[in-house]
């Protein structure tokens, strides 16, 4: 008795926890939809776009039918799944999009814990200092609840205590659901806001640690899911390209096209789940503004582009039109990772610009508590402090300390001067400290505390960061590992399928069941030569996406320049095409073809 009723109560906890799981994402979607800004517009681009997209694909087989009058052989199953995920996609986009503001907010809370600190130190009031960050294009969505809370405090006048709690039940982020929460009650309690603050600190950035170090033990674990899952794919890939001599010649693409397209969106899954895991932490500036590395980062990847439209030119005329022996020598694939080729240069000079803005925020955390300190004691003197700093030597980041005096010296903007002092060095590290540094010394904040409260933030932030670019370069190395592993099967597959099929077509291997009254045509098949031709082609550009699949996703994991995508896609274009070539050159010269 005593043992059913412990069942019992097992069940009942997990239908209670279950219709909790389902109230709960209700609710979710409740507030997805209530959070969006322009629903008149949602529905008319999103919403009832895709339900007619959606409908078409179910009533296409109908379509086919009275536009080709021939007859043809269709799976209603694909037709019914391809309608479906359309008219879900634009029910759940609300939600979806909410929930990606969720790694947005919290990747940027050490910012605004830190931000909100300093500012607390001087005189500026709550309201002020939710105005000051609120809406702030660096915060991004983050920015954008603070936007609401100021206001509803100030047009709507909303005491702040009740705005907190009204964004607290609307944020989809657990980190700043619980501080406004906090930050609510103790106001309400009669706490002051600068008592608050200083105790949270700590407890945010503690809690932004933990949430940043399991993200970097979940990329290992995904990158072992990731593993696995292409180990199926790649198997349904290669039997897809064998079956054909047992089943008939009609499978082979239906085989190929499956598995790219499972392999393409296992990779976009992939992609999709680390983005809304692993909090964002950029290394580049949000600014929106460009400075002169930016600026000649571009005028760099547009040259590289016209330098690959000549290669590519030049190879593909002299190959296909001229006929030059020497080029038709170069298979397919070694000709089209040739013309990507140049597109690696932005991406090298955008690693060395990297680790240079690395060193830059080393020096900035010895150059920032300095200028504090100094500033203190001339008595808040900015400017003179700077002066005196940009005779000293502080590496690659002497030069920007003496474009920032001279800008200060020109007394236009300092606001200005310390935010392009950040564009220049290209580290949102150094430009977010600027911003913060300079809006509290100038509310009258002391410089001292104010510096060395920002450089030990940054500094535990940084090391952070440190340990996850560890991580990730594992993972790019796992990815190359990857890339080959994949073009060595496929292509041995299809060299090895291709050389079957060409024995069974020029009847080379005889009949093995002469004198017996099994019929090899039963039981074998032949492909048309032309359709490994092809597929050779298909999966080649299949291979290509896959690369660049996973060279985005290290960009994205690593919060780098969008150029850092080139730097690892052309190198792993060249591992598939270097490997395609070399077994159907090898391979296929010890078959005999």
């Amino acid at each position: 008795m005593a043992e059913e009723k412990k069942v019992k109560s097992k069940k009942l906890r997990r239908k209670n926890r279950k219709v909790k799981d389902k109230k709960k994402s209700l609710k979710e979607l409740k507030i997805a939809y209530r959070s969006l800004e322009d629903t008149k517009k949602f529905y008319k681009t999103i919403l009832f776009p895709l339900i007619v997209i959606g409908i078409l694909v179910f009533c296409m087989p109908f379509i086919l039918q009275i536009i080709i009058p021939v007859p043809l052989e269709l799976n209603p199953i694909m037709f019914i799944i391809g309608g479906i995920v359309p008219i879900f996609l634009g029910i759940f986009y609300p939600y979806i999009s909410w929930k990606n503001k969720e790694s947005d907010i919290n990747g940027k809370m050490h910012f605004y814990i830190t931000h909100i600190r300093v500012l607390a130190i001087s005189d500026t009031s709550l309201k002020d200092i939710i105005g000051m960050l609120g809406g702030n294009k660096a915060y991004g969505s983050l920015g954008e609840e603070l936007r609401k809370i100021s206001v509803l405090s100030d047009q709507w006048r909303v005491p702040l205590s009740r705005s907190f709690m009204f964004i607290s039940k609307r944020t989809p982020s657990k980190i700043l659901r619980d501080f406004l929460d906090r930050f609510s009650q103790s106001l309400d309690s009669g706490v002051e806001h600068r008592e608050f603050i200083e105790t949270e600190q700590d407890a945010v950035l503690e809690e932004y640690k933990t949430m940043y170090e399991s993200a970097n033990e979940n990329i290992t674990i995904l990158n072992e899911v990731y593993v696995s899952l292409l180990i199926a794919i790649i198997f349904v890939m290669a039997l897809g390209i064998v079956l054909p001599m047992i089943i008939g010649a009609e499978d082979m693409n239906t085989f190929i096209f499956l598995s790219s397209f499972l392999l393409i969106v296992s990779e976009g899954l992939l992609l999709y789940l680390l983005r809304a895991m692993v909090p964002a932490d950029e290394i580049w500036h949000l600014t929106g503004e460009k400075g002169k590395l930016e600026l000649g980062l571009e005028k760099l990847f547009k040259i590289s582009v016209l330098a690959c439209i000549l290669v590519g030119s030049i190879l593909f005329f002299g190959k296909y039109s001229l006929k030059i022996p020497m080029l038709e020598m170069f298979p397919f694939e070694i000709v089209v990772a040739a013309l990507l080729t140049p597109l690696i240069i932005p991406g090298v000079k955008v690693l060395k610009a990297e680790e240079d803005i690395s060193r830059k925020e080393k020096n900035f955390l010895g150059f920032l508590p300095s200028l504090g300190s100094i500033a203190t004691m001339r008595g808040g003197k900015i400017n003179a402090s700077v002066y005196y700093l940009s005779e000293k030597d502080y590496g690659v980041l002497t030069k920007h300390i003496r474009d920032l005096y001279r800008r200060l010296r020109t007394r236009i903007s300092d606001n200005d001067s310390w935010e392009w002092f950040g564009i220049d060095t290209g580290s949102n590290y150094i430009q977010r400290s600027c911003e913060m540094f300079r809006q509290s010394t100038a509310a009258a904040a002391n410089p001292r505390r104010v510096s060395r409260m920002i450089s030990e933030n940054i500094r535990k932030i940084r090391d952070l960061r440190i340990k996850k670019l560890t991580i990730v370069n594992t993972t790019a190395a796992l990815f190359g590992g990857i890339t080959f592993g994949i073009a060595f099967s496929v292509y041995t597959s299809l060299v090895i399928a291709r050389h079957l099929n060409t024995i069974l077509i020029e009847g080379m291997g005889g009949d093995p069941f002469a004198g017996t009254t099994i019929d090899v045509g039963a039981i074998l098949s032949t492909v048309p030569p032309e359709v490994f031709t092809n597929n050779f082609i298909i999966v080649f550009i299949v291979l290509v996406i896959h690369c660049f699949m996973l060279a985005i996703t290290i960009r994205t994991l690593k919060g780098s320049h969008m150029l850092m995508t080139l730097f690892y896609f052309v190198p792993f274009v060249w591992v598939v095409a270097i490997t395609g070539a070399f077994i159907d050159i090898s391979l296929g010269g010890y078959l005999g073809m």
